[in-house]
């Protein structure tokens, strides 16, 4: 008796879900990766706000005032703040892309999961068969063996 196998009928369709699910989280992995590459950006700019602000703290306000160094560094803070303002414009951008990516992905897990619940029902349902006929098969067996070795006794 050959080895019975369990063939899903939808097996492609499920396998079509699982890359499309793949595909989603690839591509919140991608923003994800941008939002962390903005984020890095605004908190290197403070840091170099706060290096700046402390230098001429420390160095060109003792003594005589140097006022076209102190006008230079102060343009120079406030587009940093222009930067930051903007990288955190584009930030809000990329979060409201990474949920509806999220939203996205969410979505085709649960359509996968759907034809993921249906191959389990599907299997276990044959699988009961497949016991069911096993047993079956093994009764009819036993009936056969008793009446040989009834008639072998007679």
């Amino acid at each position: 008796m050959p080895d019975p196998k369990f063939k899903f009928r939808l097996e492609t369709l499920l396998e079509h879900r699982r890359s499309i699910e793949k595909d989603c989280q690839r591509k919140v992995a991608e923003i994800q990766q941008e939002s962390q590459k903005l984020l890095r950006q605004i908190q290197d700019a403070q840091s170099r706000i706060e290096t700046e602000n402390n230098a001429l703290t420390r160095d060109k306000l003792l003594g005589p005032l140097d006022m076209q160094y102190i006008a230079h560094e102060k343009r120079f803070v406030g587009n940093l703040n222009m930067h930051i303002a903007l990288t955190m414009r584009q930030l809000v951008l990329v979060e409201q892309k990474l949920a509806a990516a999220r939203s996205e992905l969410l979505a085709a897990a649960k359509a996968k999961k759907v034809i993921e619940k249906l191959r389990e029902k599907q299997q276990t349902r044959w699988q009961t068969e497949l016991n069911r006929k096993e047993a079956a098969a093994m009764d009819e067996m036993g009936t056969q063996i008793a009446l040989r070795e009834q008639t072998n006794a007679n």
